[in-house]
């Protein structure tokens, strides 16, 4: 499977200049409802040293990043990748204010894994999305992944990188060589410039590539 330089997140990621804005108006968004209790993490705590526990190929219940303000709220759905003009892409979200997680790349808890989630930065006639405040997290900061049976997942954020299209190594980014005693979950986003196209709509010229690693307890 060849990923590489991958129309990751488009076509419906695009969006209408100054649209997005107007949109975040009180009552313009939908209600979020939480959907599991979330762990009292701050941003900048170091990530704890778990119990062993054998890995859980259940479903993702919630993320959680405090320095994004992504605190639990945002539905976890499972996505998968479809060919898009001859190449295969992630799907979007199928909604704005979702979280996309690809399980068939990575589930976390398990050795080695790579967990890809994805989400909107805005969208329009919704407004900011999941990760609209992705590039405000830093090295060191939290991440939390909840599953559905109340497992909990630590990480800590490696690297936050905004890669312009032109330089995206899908394979690179899907597919890292891990050791058996790491994982990570790899979020992406739009980012960059945003390039409007005639007529309506445009696309950013960059994606957000954040990467949280965690030990596992041997």
């Amino acid at each position: 499977m060849n990923l590489r330089r991958l129309a990751l997140l488009a076509p419906t990621f695009l969006l209408m200049v100054g649209a997005a804005a107007a949109a975040s108006a009180a009552g313009d968004q939908p209600r979020l409802v939480p959907r599991a209790v979330i762990p009292n993490v701050a941003a900048g705590d170091p990530t704890p040293t778990p119990t062993p526990v054998p890995p859980y190929a259940g479903q993702v219940a919630a993320l959680v990043i405090p320095a994004a303000g992504v605190d639990g709220r945002f539905p976890v759905e499972v996505r998968d990748t479809a060919i898009v003009a001859g190449r295969e892409a992630f799907e979007d979200p199928s909604r704005p204010d979702a979280i996309a997680w690809y399980p068939r790349f990575g589930r976390p808890g398990f050795p080695a894994a790579n967990s890809i989630f994805a989400a909107h930065i805005d969208y329009v006639g919704y407004g900011p999305g999941p990760f609209a405040r992705l590039t405000a997290v830093r090295p060191g900061d939290a991440v939390s992944v909840l599953m559905d049976n109340g497992l909990v997942y630590a990480y800590t954020v490696v690297s936050v990188d905004i890669v312009r299209l032109s330089d995206l190594d899908m394979d690179a980014v899907v597919f890292p060589f891990l050791p058996l005693e790491r994982e990570r979950v790899t979020l992406i986003s739009c980012g960059g410039t945003f390039v409007p196209r005639p007529g309506g709509g445009g696309e950013y010229d960059s994606r957000v590539i954040l990467v949280a690693e965690r030990t596992i307890p041997r």
